[in-house]
């Protein structure tokens, strides 16, 4: 389970924080351990520091013009959260930078078994003094944390005694959890949402004063007032409330003393005499009373309840209750405050968990809801009650039965998060129809164009992937791109899984190029070449713009045969003159690069060679060396348009979690939802870029060209010029270089491959 702390800071320096984190990393020996099986058995590991932790960076310097910067933060915490840990990788924690103009917040996430709350409150001072300590021009005074024997670090928790058990099992003997009445409600099961709530300066001074007035916490009386509205509610009789007990250090304590926390059930009766100070005075007893046996498990409890009281309670009490002090105050990074907000978990571990927070002079009501079973009126119409009962009963002797509360509420087992009798929103879709419409999040309709609704190459692979998963057959997406709509899918695949005809062992294995336009008898023909990580997708506006009769066809790499470029343009070559040679060869980006080795090679082999059109394509032997971030970068500007693209971005040196986050940004920025097609383009991209920055002797080429600039500079141009011999031409657009293959700059693109065409005729 994953605990995260969304924090709004004031301006944060990068660099700086990526050295106090690393600080930070290499202190705590938690936030180095990860899990791995051996045999039956789960065993710890711990890595040795330093450890390579970074903090993820997502920067824009304005706000993108099409959703408020806090929509967009909003969007980004809830998904950051939602990223799982493989917990035999460490760290099994992670911070990021989210930058949205003048707006910075962190985000801190971390499994829960090496990491809570507590902890949480821990790091986070370690970081500010680590933050200040690199500021100030030193390095972090942060030691090590002193080196724990492992038995006694991972402690051991005898068996409780019958007694023990019995403590628990007498008082939970009839009674029956207390929960709000369940909605019928269409959301997925176990999902959540979080309402953060701070009580009105006139119930914090009834807390203080009940409290005072009754001798006992505050958490005392915060207990008691959910107790009464639940209780007033409908939840009638002995009923139970889940509590989490802890022993609650301080931080200067907490470096050198344990923290234990445990979940108990406490049991109680509102009678109709009873005062409000009688309810709060009963939390208060039982709260002491069951000190001497908080160590004492639920699990442990419940495995020794009568059959009937197992039923009746459940394994997971549906509302919880725990006061959380000081946690999440006082924090400060940097050179101001830190504001903690609002949990960005969209997961339920109950029906309903309300914190309670000690914010300064402040107390928040932080509530965790199941949204299968509640809607946020109910959750807020229960904190109103909250607060009128606290608000009610200030005076001495106020009676319970006098109160009035709008809340609905139950003593019969409440359906569990996610649990076997949890609602299920069906979708009305089948088939294809579904799997786009889960895809773009919206309705389509049987002939919707696939482009027209906004879709992109990414979405593609995803969309393919999916169908094919859910149908058993392969889809001919050269056939579907001609007609990219839901109808055209569905009859392609319909009709390839019928065809079982064995395939044909003495057919040559040689893959055939895509043909992305047919065009006309008579008509020119262009060839072109794949970029990086990518395939016939990004040129279909390109051949578009191109006159009606023009054939268009694509290499594409297939990410099995060997990849070195001179390999590649071989065999891309050796397709070529199967079906006969182009009228012109080209390609973007690396299928520039590809398609002038390829003309190196028909040359050296004696074969005519059409003209080439370099598409902001890199100059051979020049190309830098482009990791994760750069294919990030690359997916997400092909994808959605620039000002939805951060500034500056920064992943991480585990692939994994940085591929993970991109789908994040992904689908808050194009509404893209991609999976393991991204894993798979990504492994694509890292072959390309193997293939183009590996040691080789480029060739010089004898033919007419067109090199059209978009990102290459004037000393690139230069360079472009010494490896062609023939007639070289050299255009700058105004576009860049993902924007070349898209309007307005894609038109002039094509008008000039029409020019290249009539002047290497002319020529001839």
């Amino acid at each position: 389970m994953n605990l995260t702390w969304r924090l709004r800071t004031g301006r944060l320096d990068p660099e700086i924080l990526t050295a106090a984190w690393r600080h930070v990393v290499d202190r705590h020996a938690a936030l180095r351990t990860a899990f791995a099986r051996h045999g039956e058995s789960v065993v710890r590991i711990v890595h040795p520091a330093p450890f390579d932790a970074r903090p993820q960076q997502m920067i824009w310097d304005r706000t993108p013009g099409d959703r408020s910067a806090q929509a967009l933060l909003d969007e980004i915490a809830v998904r950051l959260h939602a990223i799982p840990f493989a917990l035999d990788d460490a760290p099994l924690a992670r911070l990021a930078l989210v930058r949205v103009g003048p707006v910075d917040e962190l985000v801190v996430t971390a499994h829960h078994s090496v990491l809570d709350g507590w902890g949480m409150q821990l790091l986070l001072d370690d970081l500010h003094r680590g933050y200040v300590a690199v500021q100030d021009g030193g390095v972090a005074a942060l030691a090590r944390e002193a080196a724990v024997p492992a038995p006694a670090e991972e402690g051991t928790h005898a068996p409780p005694t019958a007694a023990e058990t019995e403590f628990w099992t007498d008082r939970l003997r009839g009674a029956r959890p207390a929960a709000l009445v369940a909605e019928a409600r269409g959301a997925a099961p176990g999902s959540g949402a979080v309402l953060r709530h701070t009580l009105s300066p006139r119930s914090r001074a009834a807390v203080e004063t009940i409290g005072r007035r009754v001798g006992c916490t505050e958490f005392a009386v915060h207990l008691a007032a959910v107790r009464t509205v639940l209780a007033r509610g409908g939840a009638t009789g002995r009923t139970t409330l889940g509590t989490v007990v802890a022993n609650r250090p301080t931080l200067a304590d907490q470096r050198s003393v344990d923290y234990r926390a445990n979940t108990v059930l406490l049991a109680d009766e509102i009678g109709a005499q009873d005062t409000f100070d009688a309810v709060v005075t009963r939390a208060r007893d039982s709260l002491w009373e069951s000190l001497p046996f908080h160590h004492v498990t639920y699990p442990e409890v419940f495995a020794r309840l009568a059959d009937e009281d197992r039923a009746t309670l459940g394994t997971v009490p549906p509302v919880l209750v725990t006061h959380h002090g000081g946690i999440g105050s006082g924090i400060t990074l940097g050179d101001e405050p830190a504001r903690l907000l609002a949990s960005p978990s969209t997961s339920a571990r109950c029906q309903m968990l309300v914190g309670v927070f000690d914010d300064g002079a402040d107390t928040v009501l932080e509530v965790e809801y199941d949204t299968c079973a509640l809607g946020e009126r109910t959750v807020r119409v229960f904190l109103a009650d909250v607060e009128a009962v606290l608000a009610a009963s200030t005076a001495e002797g106020s009676r319970v039965a006098d109160l009035r509360v709008a809340t609905r509420a139950t003593a019969r087992r409440a359906r569990p998060a996610g649990g076997p009798d949890a609602a299920v929103s069906v979708d009305p879709a089948e088939g294809v129809l579904a799997d786009w419409q889960r895809v773009f999040g919206r309705t389509v309709r049987p002939h919707d164009d696939f482009f027209a609704l906004g879709g992109h190459s990414l979405q593609v692979l995803e969309l393919v992937a999916c169908v094919e998963k859910n149908s058993g057959a392969e889809l001919d997406l050269e056939a579907w791109l001609e007609e990219p709509t839901p109808a055209r899918m569905e009859q392609l695949l319909s009709t390839a899984a019928t065809d079982t005809a064995a395939p044909d062992p003495t057919a040559p294995a040689l893959a055939r190029p895509v043909v992305l336009r047919a065009g006309a008898p008579g008509g020119r023909h262009l060839h072109l070449v794949h970029g990086a990580g990518v395939g016939v997708l990004p040129y279909r506006e390109l051949a578009a713009a191109l006159p009606g009769d023009w054939r268009v066809t694509v290499s594409e790499d297939d990410g099995v045969a060997e990849a070195s470029v001179e390999d590649m343009a071989a065999r891309y070559a050796a397709q070529l003159l199967a079906d006969g040679l182009p009228d012109l060869l080209g390609g973007w980006s690396m299928g520039g690069l590809l398609a002038h080795e390829i003309a190196a090679g028909l040359r050296a082999d004696g074969h005519p060679c059409p003209p080439l059109l370099l598409l902001d394509a890199p100059v051979p032997g020049a190309v830098p060396e482009a990791g994760t971030d750069a294919f990030a970068r690359a997916a997400l500007r092909g994808a959605a348009p620039g000002p939805r693209v951060p500034d500056r971005l920064g992943l991480g040196p585990r692939d994994d979690q940085a591929l993970e986050t991109l789908a994040v940004l992904l689908r808050v920025t194009s509404g893209d939802a991609v999976t393991d097609a991204l894993h798979a383009r990504h492994a694509l991209h890292r072959r390309h870029v193997a293939a183009m920055t590996a040691p080789r002797t480029p060739r010089v080429v004898d033919v007419p060209a067109l090199v059209v600039a978009a990102d290459l500079d004037d000393g690139d141009l230069d360079r472009w010029r010494g490896f062609l011999a023939g007639d070289t031409r050299c255009v700058r657009t105004a576009a860049d270089h993902y924007g070349l293959l898209t309007r307005p700059a894609v038109d002039e693109v094509a008008r000039l491959a029409v020019d290249l065409m009539s002047a290497s005729a002319t020529a001839r």
